[in-house]
């Protein structure tokens, strides 16, 4: 499970993030993760506690946001829903694609003060 040192380097970044702009306190920070990512949300989420217990960020909470896998056919240029249509064009069926949307991981955004 490599998502406790995923989050293990999120909270180090974060961290020094805060300590960079004299920010004491994160209320939230939220993450979003694409359906084609390497990363499983549940098992970050799951991670989490173990990751900021003992440090400033014990009782920051973790806003996980999904983006939407999509894709565009070099066959019709249709864009679709990738993993909805099974990697297929609804339109023409054609598997030739290129990905656009869902391979992301990133902060996107962290509440501090």
């Amino acid at each position: 499970m490599h998502e406790l040192s995923i989050v293990t380097s999120i909270v180090d970044t974060i961290e020094s993030y805060m300590k960079e702009n004299s920010l004491t306190e994160c209320e939230e920070i939220v993450l979003q993760i694409g359906e084609l990512s390497d990363v499983i949300p549940e098992y970050l989420q799951a991670c989490y506690p173990i990751a900021v217990e003992g440090t400033i960020m014990e009782n920051t909470a973790l806003k996980i946001e999904k983006i939407t896998a999509l894709a565009k056919c070099k066959n019709c240029g249709e864009e679709y829903r990738y993993i909805e249509n099974k990697g297929a064009c609804p339109k023409c069926k054609s598997i030739k694609r290129e990905i656009t949307q869902g391979k992301e991981f990133f902060i996107k955004q962290i509440t501090a003060r």
